[in-house]
């Protein structure tokens, strides 16, 4: 009865913490829309994820400095930072020039089913009947959504969403060959050693890319406010969230809860965005949330 009562709790908790990041997450595609008009999305990257970072690092320099990483984990833990810290909010911030965040949200809730493909080619999971069907779903899905025309220059639209997709693609390599590294050293260690790696390399792709440092000081009060959610509600407490969630339920549990990732996309992108939903939209939005909920059920063994 105890141990019940204790595994309904980490559930509970956990899922909150987990529905929380989600959220959060689907607020940065609000924000980043909001903030790639004035700045370049290479600056923004650099800024977002570095000044993460090294809140991150301040608030648990102890507990940071007492783990030692393996020499050999290094390269592959830096080509980790490049997936998931370099090429994810790039390619993000790049196709939200030309999409809108509503969709950018939907495309993102298509990673545990991204996940799902990548390891199996590299014969890290094996694919069953319920997430082949799962994947199915969500292609028919998001291809119904994405094939409603929201504009005159639909051709740019598809643009950022092939943009966005790669993105999607680069955080799922992290989320697939980044578990044993988050076992042996735990989540925020790795997360901080990812981000400062990522940051070096956003920094190097800035100054040849980004044109945005000097226009910084000229940004406005409301700019400066949509900067700061993305650093810390969009950040800091995001990968908190995420980390605890972890901590108390599975990844197969913790997957179902980013259906509040586009959810929150579509909210906020609705209200300060002006952005339009629709039909399709929606559609597209419920057969994502039903192709993550079939890959992760799981049938009662009979006792």
């Amino acid at each position: 009865m105890y141990k019940n009562k204790i595994f309904f709790k980490n559930l509970l908790l956990g899922s909150f913490f987990a529905s929380l990041s989600a959220a959060l997450g689907g607020s940065t595609f609000v924000f980043t829309r909001f903030l790639v008009a004035d700045i370049d999305p290479f600056t923004l990257s650099f800024l977002r994820y570095g000044l993460t970072g090294l809140i991150l690092f301040l608030i648990t320099l102890t507990a940071f400095m007492k783990k030692k990483f393996i020499k050999n984990d290094l390269i592959p833990l830096s080509f980790l930072g490049l997936a998931m810290i370099t090429l994810f909010p790039n390619f993000m911030a790049l196709g939200l020039e030309h999409t809108t965040a509503t969709r950018a949200g939907l495309l993102y809730a298509t990673m545990p089913l991204c996940t799902i493909i990548i390891a199996y080619f590299f014969n890290i999971e094996k694919i069953t009947f319920n997430k082949s069907l799962a994947v199915l779903l969500a292609i028919a899905g998001v291809s119904f959504c994405m094939s409603e025309k929201i504009d005159n220059n639909f051709e740019n639209t598809l643009k950022g969403d092939f943009l966005m997709m790669l993105g999607v693609l680069s955080a799922s390599c992290f989320t697939v060959f980044s578990g044993k590294f988050l076992k042996k050293y735990g989540n925020i260690p790795v997360m901080i050693y990812v981000i400062f790696i990522g940051t070096v390399l956003n920094f190097f792709i800035s100054i040849f890319f980004g044109n945005s440092f000097e226009n910084l000081f000229e940004i406005s009060k409301f700019q400066i406010v949509a900067l700061v959610m993305l650093i810390i509600p969009g950040g800091v407490i995001m990968m908190f969230c995420w980390g605890k969630a972890l901590q108390l339920i599975s990844p197969t549990q913790a997957a179902i809860s980013l259906g509040f990732n586009p959810l929150s996309a579509i909210f906020l992108g609705s209200i300060i965005l002006n952005e339009e939903i629709t039909f399709n939209l929606v559609v597209g939005f419920f057969s994502i949330m039903m192709a993550i909920i079939l890959a992760n059920w799981r049938p009662k063994e009979k006792s």
